[in-house]
């Protein structure tokens, strides 16, 4: 099932998709009204409400709520830490990122003023479905998956902050980060950590490509170290790491104009384009 996020004339609301006819039915109530049943039973049916309505005349939002947290996990890959010319950790390292910095499928990529090296990060996100985490099978808390582009500000995250890299500066910038385009339901993947192919374009050109088997620990590790921290909620989304062929290895970061493109298979593709340099 694919769950997205619109605008129409009376506001922002969830609604399934039929991607065949070019529709969605709205979902009945909020986001945690009916995202918990659907993640204990990913199954069951959905409660829906009104008539299916045609995408051509809605816009597209991140399927993610605006109260949610937005936590980020790195150095999931260890062909990516590599490439950054880092030592491969033994535990996972995350970080929040606010709401501000996320934008939805088609946005405009800002560029910031602060930066000159913004660079793109394929991802795969987990979106929490759960009202809580069980610990004995965290990875059954997640609703579905949906992809991500972690846009960070390399000049500024190993710009020499006394506390090593500043990731608040990298990735808190406002609407950078991309996700979408919609979420697909953990059912078509299983309970276990899904094997899917990632890869990002920038204006066709494959910069980034790999299988989120090649993470070094699974969703459900993820969700388990960071619920240890700081307690996950319904709606809350978890950005998973990328992987090799970021910008930052050779030194191509992205510039005005510049069409990138996030396909995860079996899930979709998130599509933004970089906005002009202040």
């Amino acid at each position: 099932m694919k769950i997205g996020r619109f605008a129409g004339e009376n506001g922002a609301f969830w609604a399934v998709l039929n991607l065949d006819e070019g529709t969605c039915r709205p979902l009945e109530g909020g986001f945690s009204s009916w995202a918990p049943a659907l993640t204990g039973d990913p199954g069951s049916a959905a409660r829906l409400a009104g008539e299916p309505q045609p995408l051509a005349g809605l816009r597209t939002l991140a399927p993610v709520e605006p109260t949610a947290k937005i936590v980020a996990v790195g150095a999931t890959y260890a062909k990516h830490v590599a490439g950054l010319g880092l030592t491969m950790p033994e535990r996972p390292a995350a970080f929040l990122k606010p709401y501000g910095s996320l934008l939805a499928p088609g946005a405009e990529i800002s560029y910031p003023a602060l930066t000159s090296a913004l660079d793109y990060e394929a991802e795969l996100v987990a979106v929490i479905g759960a009202a809580s985490i069980d610990r004995s099978a965290p990875s059954r808390s997640v609703l579905g998956y949906t992809a991500g582009n972690d846009v960070s500000a390399r000049d500024l995250q190993f710009g020499g902050s006394v506390t090593g890299m500043d990731m608040f500066s990298a990735k808190a910038l406002d609407a950078t980060g991309g996700v979408g385009p919609w979420i697909v339901t953990r059912d078509e993947f299983g309970d276990d950590h899904p094997d899917l192919e990632l890869r990002l374009t920038v204006n066709g050109e494959v910069r980034q490509s790999d299988r989120t088997s090649s993470m070094a620990w699974g969703v459900g590790d993820l969700v388990e170290y960071v619920e240890a921290r700081s307690a996950l909620a319904c709606g809350d989304v978890l950005f998973t790491g990328t992987s090799a062929g970021v910008g930052h290895e050779d030194g191509r970061y992205l510039e005005p104009g510049d069409v990138v493109e996030v396909t995860i298979e079996r899930i979709g593709t998130l599509r933004n384009t970089v906005g002009p340099r202040p």
